[in-house]
């Protein structure tokens, strides 16, 4: 990649995904190069230009490879659905066995922000917030935040293919505080 590329939203994109393969466990490593070889192709077919999200455009299941703010050598591979019912953007993520609950709002021509919660194992309430920026209908940016942690936390989705069935949601043995 040119220094100018790797520069560009899509290629930080990529950078991210690539650093959340580097920190997976040998047994989970495989899920996570498989995702990226994925994105790899994407990227070399990239075209940057702008993107205006709508219900249509936006709905869909995504792959998710996120790195948690609290632990920087952890590491998430999972999935999100996002759908738009009655007006309301909402979100539900499968990772590692939990699933987390969200509705949003579209902030922008292109951002989706989510106010997202969970139980935790020992049935602990967590919120948070997370912003979603699509650079495009396959190609989607994200940070978020949680309670009670300073630090961000990233997210990079990429849109699954209407034939692509994928709800493998595993995860490093080390996924951080998020889930715990």
């Amino acid at each position: 990649m040119s220094k100018l590329y790797e520069m560009s939203l899509v290629g930080k994109w990529y950078q991210n995904s690539e650093k959340v393969t580097k920190k997976a466990a040998d047994n989970y490593r495989s899920s996570f190069e498989y995702e990226l070889a994925i994105r790899k192709e994407i990227v070399e077919y990239y075209s940057e230009r702008e993107f205006t999200l709508d219900s249509d455009n936006g709905q869909g299941i995504y792959k998710i490879m996120g790195q948690n703010p609290d632990d920087p050598d952890s590491c998430y591979i999972g999935n999100v659905v996002i759908e738009f019912d009655e007006g309301t953007w909402l979100a539900t993520w499968y990772i590692s066995g939990f699933m987390h609950y969200a509705y949003g709002m579209q902030v922008s021509s292109n951002i989706l922000v989510f106010n997202f919660s969970y139980l935790d194992n020992d049935e602990n309430p967590h919120n948070g917030l997370v912003a979603y920026t699509f650079l495009s209908e396959e190609v989607v940016r994200g940070e978020w935040i949680e309670e009670g942690y300073a630090e961000k936390g990233i997210e990079e989705l990429r849109k699954l293919k209407d034939d692509e069935v994928d709800f493998n949601d595993m995860h490093d043995a080390n996924f951080g505080f998020s889930l715990n």
